[in-house]
């Protein structure tokens, strides 16, 4: 996890709080360092998480059903491993 960086959302420019390498773990990995990251940055502020594990998408969709946050942007990746990237607004 790192500082603070400006990244382009598909709609907009976001400031990312916390980015997360999650890149070679399997589940519930990618979901439990999102959630460590989550609770570490401010309502309001961006986490970024970057994953291999092909079944991340369905895990991070399910995971936020219940909670207060929202996938604001996704991006599949096209490389091999392929690295998909979550960017997660935190909610209240």
């Amino acid at each position: 996890m790192s500082g603070k960086s400006l990244i382009k959302s598909t709609s907009e420019q976001v400031l990312i709080a916390k980015s997360v390498d999650a890149k070679g773990t399997r589940c519930p990995v990618p979901l439990l360092r999102a959630k460590q990251a989550l609770k570490a940055v401010s309502v309001g502020e961006y986490v970024e998480v970057l994953a291999t594990d092909p079944s991340a998408k369905p895990d991070f969709d399910a995971m936020l059903k219940h909670l207060p946050h929202e996938l604001v942007d996704y991006s599949e990746g096209t490389g091999t491993p392929r690295v998909d990237r979550f960017v997660i607004l935190k909610g209240e």
